[in-house]
């Protein structure tokens, strides 16, 4: 298992969750920024300000991905002989990252899962060692290194 390679997979997915959260608040600053001189109905001035909310609601969510990704880029070179944040498991079927939740996608033939410490598998997770099986929603694994 090579956890740098697989961090660089997992630090694409987060940085096109950043372009994407980038995009928005684009959009919504627009939204937001309305002529004044031509805004002449209430619910422009509505419509304004939820635009307004919303692309601060973004700017927070960019914040937290980009403290995310820069957790990525550092958990690249620790190593981990327990299961906590920035720890990579390989099992028999996936590699599992915990500390960063990102969408699921496929390295080296096995889906790469990863899971922040809030979710509710963690507490689990954090149990198991080399050996150990681990059940993860319908399925089962056999936990095979931690790095």
């Amino acid at each position: 298992m090579d956890k740098a390679k697989i961090l660089s997979a997992i630090i694409d997915e987060q940085e096109k969750v950043i372009n994407n959260l980038k995009a928005s608040i684009e959009r919504y600053k627009q939204e937001s920024n309305m002529d004044e001189d031509n805004t002449l109905d209430p619910d422009d001035y509505a419509r304004q300000n939820e635009a307004k909310d919303m692309q601060l609601r973004y700017e927070n969510m960019l914040k937290s991905a980009k403290h995310n990704l820069k957790f990525l880029e550092d958990s690249k070179t620790k190593i981990n002989d327990k299961i906590e944040a920035g720890t990579m498991i390989e099992t028999n079927k996936t590699y599992i990252f915990v500390g960063v939740s990102v969408p699921i996608f496929k390295y080296a033939e096995k889906d790469v899962i990863s899971v922040s410490e809030d979710a509710p598998i963690f507490k689990t997770l954090k149990a198991k060692k080399i050996g150990e099986n681990l059940e993860f929603g319908k399925n089962s694994f056999e936990i095979l290194k931690i790095n």
